[in-house]
């Protein structure tokens, strides 16, 4: 009787120190399990944003139809992500898109999946994208397009960011890596902002309609500047694109990649060179067909499989 009190005993503290095991196991995992940062993605009003612009306060004219002032030039709404896993290092890279003609930020947002591709892209940076003139067939960047004004929007920006507690401490424009990239009519504010401001990369979709001199002396200023552009025979850009690939190559003598988009592969985008991308596609599927953005954007390692075609997924957005 005593040995099988024994027993009994010795089955009952195994019992216990099980369960004190598996609770201390679920503790610990639920301790390992943290939970993602939500992701942070709002609108502000600013007041160094591209519009209201002097120059549209009486609207805008084109090809006989007028857009007025109201609901096409009066919106200085600027939207912002921050990734989940976004981590503030002592150098702050941002993402900064302009969208093209009749179009808005949040149409543009909805049909090319921008802020998808942005995060499945995995950069350790902030999405940017201020509204241009709404729903208009207009490149005017606005106020951006002023040499000082940039520099505001940006310092500005980040005193926002900071506020809703997306950064830790006070950051300025010297403190940031940029990245512009744009749609169709964004060349022109793209073409201004790089001519007064220190900017990384540019990714142009089909945008290459003008600006040259711009262009050409950002990407020959610094080797470490890198610039695609994805073009179409029926965009408007083929013409002007060849012209300034042939500038590059023959009156600055630059080494520059040009391939179609079915000949792109992951180390054209590894390579820094300037890069021309011939699309059979049409004007506004460069950007998604293929989830260039994307693939433009990602920062690829060798040991990665080449990302063929991507299809967008549904996205919740605000």
């Amino acid at each position: 009787m005593k040995s099988v009190k024994i027993l009994v005993g010795l089955c009952i503290i195994s019992f216990l120190s099980n369960q004190l095991a598996a609770q201390k196991d679920t503790a610990i995992s639920g301790a390992e399990i943290v939970a993602p940062k939500p992701v942070l993605y709002f609108k502000i009003q600013s007041a160094f944003a591209p519009f209201p612009d002097s120059a549209r306060l009486n609207g805008h004219e084109y090809e006989g139809k007028f857009f007025a002032y109201k609901d096409h030039y009066d919106d200085s709404t600027v939207q912002i992500l921050i990734p989940q896993n976004f981590a503030p290092k002592k150098t702050v890279e941002l993402f900064i898109w302009f969208h093209g003609w009749y179009n808005n930020i949040d149409s543009a947002n909805g049909y090319f999946g921008l802020t998808e591709q942005f995060r499945n892209a995995g950069r350790n940076a902030i999405f940017i994208f201020p509204e241009g003139p709404k729903n208009a067939p207009d490149s005017y960047g606005g106020k951006l397009e002023r040499p000082e004004m940039f520099t505001l929007f940006i310092n500005n920006l980040l005193k926002k960011i900071e506020a809703v507690k997306g950064l830790p401490k006070s950051y300025s424009i010297k403190d940031c890596k940029i990245t512009l990239a744009g749609h169709s009519g964004a060349y022109r504010v793209i073409s201004k902002i790089i001519q007064y401001n220190k900017i990384d990369e540019l990714l142009l979709f089909d945008a290459m309609y003008g600006g040259n001199d711009a262009y050409l002396k950002w990407i020959a200023e610094n080797k470490q500047h890198r610039f695609i552009h994805i073009y179409t025979k029926d965009g408007g850009t083929f013409e002007n694109t060849k012209q300034v690939m042939q500038q590059l190559q023959d009156s600055l003598k630059l080494a520059i990649i040009s391939v179609t988009e079915d000949e792109l592969k992951m180390n054209h985008l590894r390579v820094n060179k300037p890069l021309f991308i011939y699309s059979n596609n049409e004007h506004n599927e460069v950007i998604t067909l293929n989830s260039n953005l994307f693939r433009f954007l990602h920062r690829w390692k060798k040991q990665e499989q080449w990302l063929e075609s991507k299809p967008l997924t549904k996205e919740i957005r605000n």
